[in-house]
């Protein structure tokens, strides 16, 4: 119950964050950090993909009606929570098993989770980039943007991956 309650609050945290601090930054035209796709890359790999699509569908409607998102962040959040198994068993080379109870994101090496967590932030950045730019007629500013979107969101999210898989152990 208290993994659950750490869960709601990073979710939390990360949707204010993301809804009244990054989205209102203006960086650059090629840098817009996202950070909310942590929350279903966190989430404990030993939940059923129903209940990880169910928190992807409740996260991803709260930022399109708060952000103006007709549907953009719904339809990139909802492919992370199908391929999330799948881009652990690629990084990890162990897959998971229903019955696996264990804190699988606590157990990996770093390298493994800074893998896992940039594929994933990687996969996200270029599903959202393409789908709001639904063109390839600017392939390279298309390309620029995933690239320096996806570091700038790593290097922001790295830290709160740790402190957050350090605070679920204990």
């Amino acid at each position: 119950m208290f993994k659950n309650i750490s869960y709601f609050w990073l979710a939390l945290s990360l949707l204010v964050v993301q809804i009244f601090i990054l989205d209102q930054l203006s960086i650059a035209m090629w840098l817009r950090p996202m950070l909310f796709p942590l929350i279903v890359i966190l989430l404990p790999m030993e939940w059923r993909t129903i209940w990880v699509l169910m928190v992807s569908l409740i996260v991803g409607v709260v930022l399109d009606v708060s952000l103006g998102g007709a549907g953009l962040y719904t339809a990139t959040l909802l492919p992370l929570a199908v391929v999330r198994s799948t881009v652990m068993y690629l990084t990890t080379h162990r897959s998971v098993e229903h019955g696996d109870q264990t804190a699988l994101l606590s157990r990996m090496a770093l390298r493994q989770l800074m893998i896992y967590v940039g594929a994933m932030l990687l996969l996200h950045h270029a599903l959202f980039f393409w789908l709001e730019a639904m063109s390839v007629a600017l392939l390279w500013q298309l390309l620029a943007t995933i690239l320096f979107s996806t570091l700038l969101s790593l290097i922001i999210a790295w830290p709160i991956v740790r402190l957050f898989i350090s605070k679920i152990v204990r």
